[in-house]
């Protein structure tokens, strides 16, 4: 394993007429990835993806968006999910399997709460809620975070900032550099996905982080980076993310990717 891509979903039905091929382009390329749960079903399908295969792990944990239990007048009816809670008992089952090296991806999700003030105060609620029992299951199982911030990083961060000993990875990191100080303090680290192959809106953010602190991912299979834009993403393109970090850092190559994948080993207990 030369490269690892933090952040996928191995378990999404995009592959699944293609996974074994999926699966034989990363050997190609010699790389690892962690695939995500969002709800408890897709973290069961992690689990048994990451048992049943060398270089793959898990994380387990339930997406903010499933915290949402009632529909926004805007949104209609359509938009209603059954408001999911965290199992302590369901995901202490899970959490034994030595392949589970992260909870999440969870975290507060605010894209969709603008429209209506009454029910984005609801839904913020609960999603804290949901945010702070997978939060507190981490800690108690030692295990690092995989954040989910979008739109919502000032209050991810002054809820971690309540806590001490955590760690963990802000997925698909798009904060500004202050945001990015804090999760520094805290011992957390940042991981960019295939959108900065396309756009320069993270490049100041790459370039300041400490090399112990850049983490890749593809978020697949979303955000393909170029040449594969516009295409189902997959893990073995975070060769092309570590590329390009390493030319906006102005770093060799070979370097830098040796680097992430020392972090990922150190925050996710990866073996050597």
């Amino acid at each position: 394993m030369k490269y690892i891509d933090i952040h996928c979903h191995l378990d999404f039905p995009d592959y699944s007429t293609e996974f074994a091929e999926v699966l034989e382009r990363m050997k190609e390329k010699e790389v690892g990835a962690i695939t995500i749960g969002t709800d408890l079903e897709s973290s069961k399908k992690a689990v048994k993806i990451a048992e049943n295969n060398e270089n793959i792990w898990a994380c387990i944990g339930i997406h903010p968006d499933e915290a949402v239990s009632v529909p926004s007048p805007e949104q209609g009816e359509g938009y209603a999910k059954r408001g999911v809670g965290f199992s302590e008992e369901v995901f202490g089952t899970l959490v034994q399997s030595p392949k589970v090296v992260a909870i999440g991806e969870c975290g507060l999700d605010y894209f969709r709460l603008d429209k209506d003030p009454a029910f984005a105060e609801l839904q913020r609620g609960k999603q804290k809620k949901l945010f702070i029992q997978q939060i507190e299951f981490a800690l108690r199982h030692n295990k690092p975070l995989m954040l989910h911030c979008r739109n919502s990083y000032d209050d991810v961060l002054d809820i971690l900032e309540r806590y001490e000993n955590l760690r963990g990875n802000a997925h698909f990191f798009a904060g500004n550099i202050e945001q990015a100080k804090r999760f520094l303090d805290l011992g957390f680290t940042m991981s960019f996905t295939g959108v900065i192959t396309f756009t320069h809106d993270y490049d100041e953010v790459i370039k300041f982080l400490p090399i112990s602190s850049i983490m890749s991912e593809t978020d697949a299979p979303f955000v393909a980076p170029v040449p594969h834009r516009g295409k189902r993403n997959e893990p073995g393109y975070v060769v092309e993310v570590v590329k390009k970090m390493a030319e906006i850092r102005g770093e060799n190559e070979e370097f830098l990717q040796l680097e992430i994948l020392k972090n990922a080993k150190r925050v996710f207990g990866l073996p050597n």
